[in-house]
């Protein structure tokens, strides 16, 4: 679509924004402050996602019962100067909606949950009572790190913690004439339209994303445990396109672009993520529906893969079946550098918002011309894919050999018919 285009339909600002989480079931308590922040947002209805930030500053005064966050007055713990060190109470992440601070009696730590779209990796540290160490806390055993802190006090059931610990959690800080200043940014990440129904055999939407996330690039599921890449992924011939629409966008002297995705789509859910590294993801879901099952090839995991294998049943890459019925799976494979003389399908299940794999495989030995013939039964309705796995191929790797999935078939497993008496 025409940048012109997106220009004329940027009207939507940020109570559109709000309007659309709040419909969308995706306004959680911790990040409602962050959202009701937001300045205009140049939205537009192609937007299936929008990444972008929310600036704020604390003000505390040494030995003062109060601190401002973003010009309001909030009563708290007072920050205190021992010993010259600079410390604040650990209960101050919560208050600015950082973080959720979790103790556990066992071992008498305490830690700082941060929330998702802020999460850093000071989550996994702990901090004790009177201490001078971070501390590490994996299969039930504290360990403290080698690296020294000023050490930690408790005052008035507060838990108080250096300054300078305050850049490994990403805020930056400042501390003046008996005054500390800190500066950070909430990371919002939300779905806008989390969810789409088609017909067709693709599908386009766009993200608007702040330039500090870096690249936003859509993943497709496999199929068969995780995501990858719609461009250039382990299934390639999901054939995915992006590009940035348009001109960079200027709101309130932050900068956006709009990042247009178009990628191709099986039957039934398809599972996708528009993804940014380490800084959020949005997950979105797009339900397929097929009007003629026949039109619909048997999917290849790459191209190549259709020199590697040949299909004689079934003629479709997508079946509905009775729960219980026989799928007949016959071919012939016709890579001559296999190290084994079997293949094998693997019956993944479509479960909260993911493919599961739910059966043992089925192993299927090769002829001695390299045709095979067997099937699957599937009991229970639902979605399923049915993941035609090679023999032993090389892959690399310490272990140079082994199985790969070469091709799919998309089945939906109908109630069986009950008979009539």
């Amino acid at each position: 679509m025409k940048s012109g285009v997106y220009s004329m339909r940027r009207i939507f600002v940020s109570l559109l924004v709000s309007s659309c989480l709040l419909i969308s079931g995706l306004f959680p308590t911790a990040l409602s402050y962050a959202e009701n922040s937001n300045s205009n947002l140049p939205v537009v209805v192609e937007d299936a996602a929008v990444f972008y930030l929310v600036p704020h500053q604390l003000t505390a005064e040494v030995n003062k019962s109060s601190l401002s966050l973003d010009s309001v007055s909030i009563k708290t713990a007072p920050l205190l100067k021992k010993n010259n060190h600079l410390y604040f109470p650990f209960k101050w992440l919560e208050t600015v909606h950082l973080a959720t601070i979790k103790w556990d009696a066992k071992t008498g730590s305490t830690w700082a949950e941060f929330d998702i779209e802020n999460s850093v990796p000071f989550s996994s540290f702990r901090l004790m009572p009177n201490q001078s160490k971070i501390f590490r806390y994996e299969d039930g055993t504290m360990t403290a790190l080698d690296e020294p802190i000023p050490k930690t006090f408790m005052k008035n059931d507060q838990l108080y913690i250096p300054a300078s610990l305050l850049p490994k959690m990403g805020i930056n800080y400042t501390w003046s004439n008996g005054v500390m200043h800190w500066v950070w940014n909430d990371k919002v990440v939300k779905a806008l339209h989390p969810t789409y129904t088609t017909d067709k055999e693709k599908i386009t939407f766009s993200a608007l994303v702040q330039k500090e996330f870096g690249h936003a690039y859509l993943m497709v599921n496999t199929g068969h445990g995780g995501m990858t890449s719609s461009i250039g992924g382990s299934i390639s011939t999901f054939k995915g396109k992006e590009k940035s629409i348009g001109k960079p966008i200027i709101i309130n002297g932050q900068t956006f672009r709009r990042i247009e995705y178009s990628v191709e789509l099986r039957p039934g859910p398809n599972p996708l993520e528009i993804h940014t590294n380490d800084k959020g993801s949005v997950k979105i879901m797009v339900h397929r529906k097929v009007l003629n099952p026949s039109s619909v090839p048997i999917r290849y995991n790459h191209a190549g893969n259709e020199q590697d294998i040949r299909f004689t049943k079934p003629s479709q890459g997508y079946l509905r079946v009775k729960a219980g019925d026989s799928i007949a799976i016959a071919g012939v494979v016709m890579d001559t550098y296999i190290q084994s003389n079997e293949v094998s399908f693997g019956v993944a299940a479509f479960q909260n918002g993911d493919f599961v794999e739910v059966e043992k495989k089925t192993v299927i030995p090769l002829k001695q011309d390299k045709s095979f013939s067997g099937s699957v039964v599937i009991q229970k309705p639902g979605t399923y894919l049915v993941n035609i796995l090679s023999p032993d191929v090389f892959v690399g790797g310490s272990s140079p050999y082994g199985s790969v999935k070469w091709a799919e078939i998309a089945v939906e497993v109908l109630p069986k018919t009950k008979k009539k008496p």
